[in-house]
């Protein structure tokens, strides 16, 4: 499990062991109260204004600040048979001036754009911390022009610089840094769906569970060529399964009616759906330059044939190199890409959890590295959120020690309770440090943040007075 933020940041270079030291001491500060001000967070002038001369320091970068966890990460990994890598880009926005930002949604909004690699264990899903993170910025009437044109227009072809090559480099990079250690299946959503990342993928034997997007393709089938929709649309239910469908609503940051059509929105239910597969030949797209030979893979199609009136139908139709060949391999197929929404928890833990978009600093430099700062903090909540719902009832000494365990239940809010026995008790008590109200429902990343805020501030407090009671004696 992600430890500390400390700990996580243990063996940071930064070309002075003074600043390491820093990166630790704010770490641990920030990791105290991860959703407040840095004002409140560091606690003294003198430790802000160290905090705000760390942050926009020269010499080195936010990559070097999240190093440590990094390779944390990728030694987390080596100790799992087999883990998956969730591709995901998030907008981060702010208001007001900030130098260095560009555009986002439109340009009446600025901010930088993130694209994150998570590792997550394929046994339970939980998730083992960021292996791969790149922000960029947008700017000028070339990303107006790409916006209205379409990512796989012809504009594109020799844009060495284009947005879509950011899944090359996440895929790329962890595939180089895994080595012989571990094994990883890449999972991305439809916008992982374009012919030079399949073929990077076949080129480095990569495995991969992808949301295909481009359903009218060409691929070859049973020695016919058609397209990708007609091949899907004619396969039968091999077998069946019922899956949990999250609350889907559209908030401002969604845009525009395509997005609409694609992901409409809809109320949280169970939905029955078929499973059924189709192994096809890829040919390279139109769109495409790239000189490659056809190359196979399996097709999964999941749908729901008979839904809830008044809602939208089910329907993933998924490009993999994982084995199709039984129900327990096609079930497995659908578990795997149903992984792909704990990174959407993530970026809710960097963004509510950690407050990442509040965060009162004024270049883009320095907001990469706050950033970085908050990539373990957002893991390790993720982390505990994941143990609870993987398993409610697991002990909750496998993710609190037991000080912290002691500290939870002996806190005003909680001392008419029992001591929590389980994870999912230890996480409503953790809750309630944090302002939850238990008629609200279940608590939220912010509630969480707050909480873990309180618990490690009470932890600190329980360390100091047990060094002064041993200077004593």
């Amino acid at each position: 499990m992600v430890g500390s933020a400390a700990v996580e940041f243990d063996g940071a270079v930064l070309g002075d062991r003074r600043r390491s030291e820093r990166l630790k001491a704010i770490a641990s500060s920030l990791e105290t109260d991860p959703s407040t001000s840095f004002p409140r967070a560091m606690g003294s002038e003198a430790a802000l204004e160290a905090f705000y001369r760390f942050i926009n320091g020269s010499g080195y970068t936010a990559a070097d600040i999240l190093a440590p966890h990094v390779a944390s990460t990728l030694e987390r990994a080596t100790s799992e048979r087999l883990v998956i890598a969730v591709h995901d880009t998030t907008i981060v926005e702010y208001s007001g001036n900030r130098s260095g930002l560009g555009f986002t949604r439109s340009k009446e909004h600025s901010g930088f754009v993130a694209h994150v690699g998570l590792l997550l264990s394929e046994a339970d899903g939980l998730a083992l911390g960021v292996a791969h993170l790149e922000t960029w910025i947008r700017s000028g009437k070339k990303w107006r022009k790409r916006k209205k044109e379409g990512q796989r227009g012809r504009v594109h072809s020799y844009d060495e610089g284009r947005e879509s090559l950011r899944w090359m480099r996440g895929i790329e990079a962890i595939e180089h840094a895994k080595a012989s250690d571990f094994d990883v299946v890449h999972v991305t959503d439809a916008e992982g769906d374009f012919f030079e990342l399949l073929a990077r993928l076949q080129a480095l034997s990569g495995r991969y569970v992808i949301r295909a997007g481009q359903l009218d393709r060409l691929v070859i089938s049973d020695g016919e060529e058609r397209s990708l929709r007609e091949v899907v649309q004619q396969l039968t239910p091999v077998t069946w399964r019922e899956i949990e469908l999250s609350e889907r609503q559209h908030g401002p940051r969604i845009t525009g009616q395509a997005k609409h059509r694609r992901h409409p929105g809809r109320a949280a239910r169970t939905a029955r759906v078929a499973i059924a597969s189709q192994r096809v030949a890829l040919k390279k797209t139109r769109y495409s330059d790239l000189k490659a030979e056809p190359f196979e893979v399996n097709v999964v199609r999941i749908w729901e044939p008979r839904p809830k009136r008044s809602e939208p139908p089910v329907e993933w139709i998924l490009l993999t190199t994982e084995d199709t060949s039984s129900i327990a391999a096609l079930k497995r197929i659908v578990d795997i890409y149903r992984r792909r929404w704990v990174i959407e928890d993530y970026f809710k833990a960097l963004k509510s959890g950690c407050s990442l978009e509040k965060r009162q600093v004024e270049s883009y430099a320095a907001l990469c590295k706050i950033l970085a700062l908050c990539v373990p903090i957002a893991s390790r909540l993720l982390a505990l959120r994941g143990l609870e719902r993987r398993n409610s009832r697991t002990p909750a000494k496998s993710a609190f020690s037991q000080t912290d365990l002691h500290l939870i239940s002996h806190a005003p809010c909680n001392r008419e309770l029992k001591p929590p026995r389980t994870i999912s008790e230890a996480l409503l008590q953790l809750a309630r440090l944090g302002g939850h109200i238990k008629n609200n429902g279940p608590p939220g990343w912010q509630t969480l943040g707050w909480g873990y805020e309180k618990l490690l501030a009470l932890r600190l407090g329980w360390e100091m007075a047990l060094a002064s009671r041993s200077d004593q004696s």
